[in-house]
């Protein structure tokens, strides 16, 4: 009888926006004192000491169908909080949320999991959680075991589990029951590279598809490349609700401002100086690139314009995966200053580099400062990402365009029969082949320069003026 009303629940109005919030307040008790035992706390039980803490405080926004937002905000915005009353874990003190259609969650780390039970029986009871009867579990148990990568461990209660399992079966459970809403909170990074691969594939099939995504994060280049709009959270309130690049570089002006001991001399006074108006990774033909070949010659072109005179400044740039920062450049490390700028004046650098990285996702920062660095003038962290497609005849982090090379012996080109390649072929067959030779080795590449950082040399250059 509860599913059924549950299930009731999940088919709201479809012609609806599928989340309302309409002035949500959620107040907690921050207890001033804790009893000690039994008896204490029966005494005090009428008078006890406390102070109302609003984690969220009159929030309202309105999600439309087919909409991936993000919600961002530093530690303790309230966050995680509007995503359990998004999920009616919490019920608002104040206000109304409507939700219309059918809502998978991954907010926490074995949330919907009991520890005794097995993996199978998991599955059965999240699922049932979620909405799904028995038999559509059943239908859909083989993909969301297969998906999770658990199979060996179906019959082994879930407290034995890793972390990582834990989390990709219930990322399997979640995106099986073929939710209208799916909502996540820092869990897509969890799991091994192939794990995060299908994980987000199946991310940009549900947003192919238009369902709405509500995703918490502090991986702001996952919230650039996912995201079509960003809501910023602090101390409880909505400080921003629009584009996802704005709504970035708001947050990183709020963090840097709030930085804890943090000195800064002259950042606090000056914001936004100069700003970074347009970011573009460029080919050699200036086209845009965004899918790329390993050790493919790139531009990355960074504008910027001064909303006051100012004297000059530098214009730097970041590269990174998701869990590391490979590269960093910034013209004054190159002996080179942009200005002096009038207001409204508009500057544009070229960063020249080869993409000597191989497959991966990798993020573009841009930042604008004085010619010292000390100061701050704009930071966009979510600048641009672009992807680099596998390399034939090698894997690793790096590409180091190594050729192979026979020095001495006989050798054959393998690409020239099939039959080379045959694991049954005979020394008697490989004799009747005509033997190939191998191609040259190529140079050794120039050492690397001192003014840049970071873990590869992009070989970069640079060009000012326009």
């Amino acid at each position: 009888m509860v599913l059924e009303q549950l299930r009731e629940l999940m088919k709201r109005d479809a012609d609806r926006p599928p989340i309302i919030v309409d002035g949500v307040t959620e107040t907690f008790r921050l207890y001033h004192e804790r009893p000690g035992g039994l008896k204490e706390r029966l005494y005090r039980f009428r008078r006890a000491s406390y102070t109302d803490f609003n984690a969220l405080e009159d929030v309202t926004f309105t999600i439309d169908r087919g909409e991936t937002v993000g919600i961002i905000g530093p530690n303790g915005s309230g966050k995680s909080t509007l995503l359990k009353v998004l999920a009616r874990i919490l019920e608002p003190d104040e206000g109304r949320v409507e939700i219309n259609g059918r809502v998978a969650s991954l907010l926490e780390l074995g949330a919907g999991f009991h520890g005794d039970l097995t993996g199978r029986e998991n599955i059965y009871l999240n699922g049932a959680i979620l909405g799904l009867s028995r038999a559509e579990i059943t239908e859909r148990f083989d993909d969301i075991v297969e998906f999770a990568g658990v199979r060996p461990f179906l019959d082994t209660p879930v407290r034995n589990y890793s972390s990582g399992m834990y989390v990709r079966l219930g990322f399997a459970i979640a995106v099986h029951v073929d939710p209208d809403i799916l909502l996540v909170d820092e869990v897509l990074s969890v799991g091994d590279v192939h794990f995060q691969a299908k994980s987000l594939a199946r991310v940009r099939d549900f947003q192919a598809r238009g369902k709405t995504i509500v995703l918490v994060s502090h991986d702001l280049n996952a919230i650039a490349e996912f995201c079509d709009r960003t809501i910023v959270l602090r101390d409880g309130t909505v400080r921003f609700d629009g584009p996802a690049q704005e709504g970035i570089a708001l947050y990183s002006q709020l963090m840097e401002s709030a930085a804890p001991g943090e000195v800064r001399p002259a950042a606090a006074k000056t914001p936004g100086l100069v700003r970074v108006v347009d970011v573009q990774l460029l080919d050699t033909t200036g086209k845009p690139a965004q899918v790329i070949a390993p050790s493919t010659p790139l531009v990355l072109r960074i504008k910027v314009r001064a909303r006051e005179p100012i004297a000059v400044c530098s214009v730097g740039a970041r590269i990174s995966t998701t869990d590391r920062q490979i590269y960093e450049v910034h013209t004054s490390w190159q002996g080179l200053g942009i200005g002096p700028l009038d207001a409204g004046q508009s500057a544009t650098v070229d960063f020249r580099f080869t993409t000597h990285v191989l497959a991966g996702t990798y993020n573009v920062e841009a930042v604008v400062t004085n010619a010292t660095g000390r100061e701050q003038f704009d930071h966009l962290p979510g600048a641009l990402s672009f992807e680099i497609e596998p390399a034939p005849g090698a894997t690793g982090l790096v590409d180091l365009r190594a050729a192979a090379a026979v020095a001495s012996g006989p050798a054959v080109n393998l690409d020239a029969d099939p039959r080379w390649r045959e694991e049954d072929i005979t020394p008697e067959q490989a004799r009747e082949l005509h033997p190939a030779s191998a191609p040259a080795p190529e140079q050794l590449e120039s050492p690397v320069p001192a003014h840049s950082t970071g873990e590869l040399d992009l070989r970069r250059g640079r060009e000012s003026g326009r």
